[in-house]
């Protein structure tokens, strides 16, 4: 039960209006005045209320009291006034009226009184999960509320304001649900925010004032902007298993809250989903085992929103075909025959072809008759490989192998290039002696030298020895072949090495007498014309005489022996 609120009434009132009419001319003539008070109380339903009847009227033979249909269980009064109880005020509008009887005349004064009713509830409505970019209403409703015209409905996201709405203009007088709507349209940074709406109920200055809000409700956003993308083969060969693989990009708020259906031929498929960045990929494998068109459908929800993908993919049939080889291993100069085929009896719709290393044999055609090539084997046909390729005919992009070898038997052939005729190797280097035969079978090879057998393709060190004509014979079940090899030593001779080292040694020593006589011959000279040039200074001969004359007059070298 609500608790109820009681107002009484002021004594003072009344003395103040007694005392207005002392000095009121009017008064002196006998007119007088009702008031009420409170003149417009709030009170909560089911409340109390002190109603304060006064008059200004001086006889003391006035009579007062309180018209109403509210009920009154006590009352006071004093000169000028009566106050009067109303209990269990039920009725929302109601206007008791005060009056006084003053010498036969009566004055009535009205108080207005509501009561109010505090909302029960505030709810805001569940908020559905949103689409980026698209409108929605937000709906807050305020339950049991009176009177409305005192509400004050507000709408916030997180601190923000969104929508204030007041009821001054509501006609009704009893506690209503009213409901708020604000329309929203979501942005990728609204997700996650929360929304409350709050009611204010405001009675002053004739009562309180009320407040309550509703728990808060959080936005989800969420956008797919791309469609998905979906990777897969557009052709798969019948019983066979392929990957396909569903992407989208852009996902918001997160890669991870994606899901997704994959379907083919109208079956689900089990799947993975990964994620990188805003991207969501599904990876699953299809197959069928029929022939014909299949659907791959995709389709990935984020929240309320969903967006789907579909491809056609073709089942086909391209059976591996085969490839004979009348004699595979033959010998040489024997006539063989290849022939491409496919493996059903009556194919539909598939081209052969015939190639090998080189390039195509036989062109595309119908596998209806088989594809064939015709050759005499020689010896570069050992080894030789033929591939029987099937394609369908109706530009599937597919293609399937076949392969053979054909193995060419001859005897043994022996040239240059195997086993070279002559070798020149040097004394002390390290060598091997090698002579190889071709031929199919591989042939033995056995080189002798002076009857003696020699390894082959043993690395050794050469000596003078060595030297001479080595047989080989290179051997197989198909025949034989022989060929000699001849290897040249080079080395060096020691007796005309040693007699050029002494004529060396003789020119140098002969080049040296020269040399030291040549000196001592031109030491002679110099010393004996330092000689004659002081005879003629102590003659007193003139310095440029002396000069010129011991220039002009030197006399001939005599070498002497030291």
């Amino acid at each position: 039960m609500r608790p109820q609120r009681l107002q009484h009434p002021s004594p003072g009132g009344s003395l103040a209006r007694l005392l207005l009419l002392l000095v009121l001319p009017g008064a002196a003539q006998g007119s007088f005045e009702v008031s009420v008070s409170p003149e417009a109380p709030m009170v909560e339903h089911g409340g109390s209320v002190w109603i304060n009847c006064s008059t200004t009227c001086q006889d003391p033979g006035a009579r007062g009291g309180l018209e109403t249909s509210l009920i009154k269980t006590g009352s006071k009064s004093g000169p000028g006034w009566a106050a009067f109880l109303l209990v269990a005020i039920t009725e929302w509008v109601s206007a008791p009226q005060c009056y006084f009887t003053c010498k036969g005349d009566t004055k009535v004064a009205a108080a207005n009184i509501s009561s109010y009713w505090v909302p029960e509830r505030v709810v805001l409505e569940p908020l559905p999960k949103m689409e980026l970019g698209r409108a929605y209403n937000l709906t807050c409703w305020v339950l049991n509320v009176a009177p409305v015209t005192h509400l004050t409905v507000t709408l916030r996201q997180g601190g923000r304001t969104l929508h204030t709405e007041t009821f001054q203009n509501h006609t009704g007088t009893g506690p209503n649900d009213i409901p708020v709507t604000h329309e929203i349209t979501p942005r990728r940074w609204d997700h996650g925010q929360e929304i409350t709406c709050h009611a204010a109920l405001d009675l002053t200055p004739h009562g309180p004032h009320f407040e309550n809000s509703s728990s808060a409700v959080e936005l989800k956003v969420y956008d797919l902007p791309e469609e998905p993308q979906l990777l897969t083969s557009l052709y798969i060969e019948v019983g066979t298993r392929a990957t396909a693989r569903c992407r989208v990009a852009g996902v918001f708020p997160s890669a991870g809250e994606a899901r997704f259906t994959l379907s083919f031929g109208g079956e689900s498929l089990n799947f993975t989903v990964t994620t990188s960045g805003d991207t969501a990929t599904a990876q699953g494998e299809v197959w069928s085992p029929f022939l014909g068109q299949r659907e791959l459908n995709c389709t990935v929800t984020m929240g309320p929103v969903f967006r789907s993908a579909g491809q056609s993919v073709r089942i086909y049939s391209l059976p591996k075909p085969v490839l004979e080889v009348t004699e595979s291993r033959t010998l040489v100069n024997s006539s063989v025959t290849v022939t491409c085929r496919s493996p059903e009896a009556e194919p539909l719709g598939v081209l052969l072809q015939l190639r090998d290393a080189k390039g195509v044999l036989v062109p595309s055609a119908p596998a209806q008759p088989p594809v064939q090539f015709q050759l005499t084997a020689g010896e570069e046909d050992d080894g030789r490989e033929f591939t029987c390729e099937a394609r369908p005919h109706s530009g599937i992009p597919a293609v399937k192998h076949t392969s053979a070898r054909l193995t060419v038997l001859y005897g043994p052939r022996m040239d240059d290039s195997g086993c070279p005729r002559e070798w020149i190797w040097k004394e002390g280097t390290e060598q091997n002696f090698s002579c190889l035969a071709r031929g199919n079978p591989a042939p033995a090879v056995e080189c002798t030298k002076d009857g003696v057998s020699v390894c082959i393709g043993v690395q050794r060190q050469v000596r003078r020895e060595d030297a001479g004509t080595y047989h080989c014979k290179a051997s197989n079940q198909h025949g034989s072949a022989s060929r000699d090899v001849t290897v040249q030593v080079e080395y060096f001779h020691v007796l005309p090495l040693v007699l050029g080292l002494v004529g060396a040694a003789a020119a140098g020593a002969g080049l040296a007498v020269w040399g030291y006589m040549y000196y001592r011959s031109k030491r002679i000279r110099k010393y004996r014309l330092r000689q004659q040039q002081a005879k003629l200074v102590e003659q007193g001969k003139p310095a440029e005489q002396r000069s010129l004359n011991g220039a002009a007059q030197s006399p001939p070298d005599v070498e002497h022996s030291v």
